[in-house]
């Protein structure tokens, strides 16, 4: 009996279409950061630092960004119909982290009303609150932290976190170049250095942190917080 319970244990583990499925949307989106990185090579992108002087055509490009994310959106709500927003992680329960989403809304605002006030730019920085909140983190943290880990929810939790956040890893080599040319020693620095590993290590940690609070809107705002604060540097 106990033999034939570990060996069903075993097959649930190792779910080849979930693992397949969650691998195709980590391959995707390295594909659409992919594009980007082209585009930005060709001078085709605007760069959200300057998109106050475009806003139209940064919006539609933005628009392009979040293409997948949209679309993954859609298919996950008809799937799961009324299961949509518990599966997804996308409820926000309990006190310990309403308290955390306020304190980390507040930062964002806060960080917002400083580049509102002393940075001349002040397009560029709502503009960057929305690239920033929805077409990086949201989007970031629903395709991998979200559909990928719902195709691998029965696997080992080794599984479940290494393989998503390999694919959140991977395509921050090009931001690691700066969008730019992307050498030999750029890629085995990347590699070998403990850059690829250190990506991969926070992004298993907005995982749990996920995982732990019940709701995709903390590693969200992280993670929006975290990328937002290049207005500084305006």
């Amino acid at each position: 009996m106990t033999i034939m319970r570990s060996k069903k244990e075993k097959e649930k583990r190792i779910n080849l279409p979930g693992i397949l499925a969650a691998a195709a949307i980590g391959i995707i989106q390295f594909q659409d950061v992919f594009l980007l990185y082209r585009r930005i090579q060709n001078g085709e992108a605007i760069s959200v630092r300057l998109s106050s002087g475009q806003p139209a055509a940064f919006l539609i490009q933005c628009l392009l960004e979040f293409l997948f994310p949209a679309v993954l959106l859609i298919l996950f709500a008809l799937m799961l119909k009324r299961d949509f927003f518990p599966s997804m992680y996308m409820t926000l329960k309990g006190k310990w982290q309403r308290i955390t989403a306020a304190i980390l809304a507040a930062a964002i605002i806060g960080l917002t009303v400083y580049g509102l006030i002393l940075k001349p730019d002040k397009g560029s920085i709502l503009l960057s609150l929305f690239y920033y909140l929805v077409i990086v983190a949201f989007a970031e943290e629903f395709v991998i932290r979200d559909a990928c880990t719902y195709f691998l929810r029965d696997a080992s939790w080794l599984l479940r976190y290494l393989l998503p956040n390999f694919f959140f890893a991977l395509p921050h080599l090009f931001n690691y170049a700066g969008w730019g040319k992307i050498s030999s020693g750029v890629l085995l620095n990347f590699l070998f250095n403990g850059i690829l590993l250190g990506y991969v290590f926070g992004g298993c940690l907005l995982q749990l942190f996920k995982e732990k609070s019940g709701s995709i809107w903390l590693p969200v705002l992280l993670h929006c917080l975290m990328d937002y604060s290049i207005i500084l540097k305006y």
